[in-house]
This record gives structure tokens, C-alpha cells and sequence, in this order.
């Protein structure tokens, strides 16, 4: 890319004249003498000197651009701005007895749906964790994964379109997520909580919310 290209002519213009004895104004002067009236010749008398072809096509370059950098004298590329992260939003004193509501099923599961919440968040800034009457959505802005909790696991429902269902991604069995969620994963173990499991869900987000 031309911003990689610039900082590398930069510095192969700095280190010039330490690494060949002279700099770009005498190389330049060294080339016009020699009169040469095909770009080929100057690189084959460079390379004679001592450059390497990459270093000696680009002093022809800049020869036959009257001398002057290629990239040089063109502005930096600007960083991109950073994409804003919005602020989490307060649940609401309804929303976390809802949500308390809905972990109690989940007995001695609770930890893991902490830790997984925990991750989600940390995955995807800004997400909303949303209690609705039979799951727990997860929306930026839109819902792009849902949990529904049980004595025995946790269902871990996600919006992955056509992506092939396999023996961790199912089927969806939940009750109350809408067609967009169409895989499941069961959870069981604080262990699935891992690198995978949060490239799917960034996945999904990317895929919704994208």
C-alpha cells in the first residue's frame, strides 16, 4: 500500500548516503552523467554499484521523476478514526428483577451465564443484555444472540444464517428468540466459554449488526 511504500522510501532515503557514501542529490548527479536512455541501463549500473534490483529500480524511479521522491513529499495517510463505542446502557430496576427472575432457574448454572455475559460484553462493546419473559437477548442494537436458562445447561442461541450446523452448533430448542437466532450451542462447563465461542458470537454480531 502507498503509506507502507512511503515510510519504506523514507527510510531508504535516510540510511542513503551511511549505506553507499553518497546522497540522493549525488546519486542523482551520478546518473544524469552517465546519459543512459533506457530506464534498464540506470538499474543495471546501480546494481553494478553495489544496490540490490529493488533498491536500485527505485533510485531509477525517482531519477526519472526529475529527481525527486516518489512518496515523499505526499502526506501521511491519516489514521482512521476509531469506530465510537457506545456506553452501556443502566437496566432499569424492572429489567434486573426480570433478570433475576430468569437466572434462578438456572441453579447452579448461574456462575456460567455470569461468565458468559461477562465475555459478551468484553467481545462486543456496548452490547445490551435485554430480559425478555422466557430468554435473556443480546442486542447492538440489534438481537444478534439470545440465553435461555435451565436447571441443567444453558442454551446459548445465535444469529449465524446458513452456517453448517455440526455436533456444537444445533438446531435452535428455545423458546421465545426470533427465526434470526438459527443455531444453538449447550453450555455445561466454564470451559466452553473459550476462543471459539467468542468468534461465534462476534460472528453473529457481525453478521446482524455489521
Amino acid at each position: 500500500m502507498a503509506g507502507d511504500e512511503q515510510e519504506e522510501e523514507r527510510e531508504f532515503l535516510a540510511e542513503l548516503k551511511a549505506r553507499s557514501g553518497q546522497d540522493l542529490a549525488q546519486w542523482m548527479e551520478a546518473i544524469a552523467a552517465q546519459g543512459f536512455a533506457d530506464k534498464n541501463e540506470t538499474i543495471d549500473w546501480l546494481r553494478a554499484q553495489g544496490f540490490p534490483f529493488a533498491r536500485a529500480s527505485w533510485l531509477e524511479r525517482i531519477h526519472s521523476n526529475g529527481g525527486r521522491p516518489i512518496y515523499m513529499d505526499q502526506p501521511a495517510k491519516p489514521a482512521p478514526e476509531p469506530k465510537p463505542v457506545p456506553a452501556a446502557r443502566v437496566p432499569s430496576a424492572r429489567e434486573t428483577a426480570d433478570l433475576e427472575k430468569l437466572l434462578a432457574a438456572a441453579k447452579g448454572y448461574r456462575p456460567l451465564y455470569q461468565l458468559l455475559e461477562a465475555e459478551v460484553r468484553r467481545a462486543v462493546p456496548g452490547v445490551d443484555v435485554k430480559p425478555r419473559s422466557t430468554y435473556i437477548a443480546f442486542a447492538a442494537p440489534a438481537e444478534f444472540a439470545a440465553v435461555t436458562v435451565h436447571a441443567a445447561e444453558l442454551r446459548l442461541g445465535l444469529a449465524l444464517g446458513d452456517r453448517p450446523f455440526d455436533a456444537t452448533l444445533q438446531k435452535p430448542k428455545m423458546k421465545g428468540p426470533s427465526a434470526a437466532i438459527s443455531h444453538m450451542l449447550v453450555l455445561t462447563d466454564a470451559r466452553q466459554v473459550n476462543a471459539d465461542l467468542i468468534n461465534l458470537i462476534k460472528a453473529a454480531d457481525a453478521r446482524v449488526n455489521g
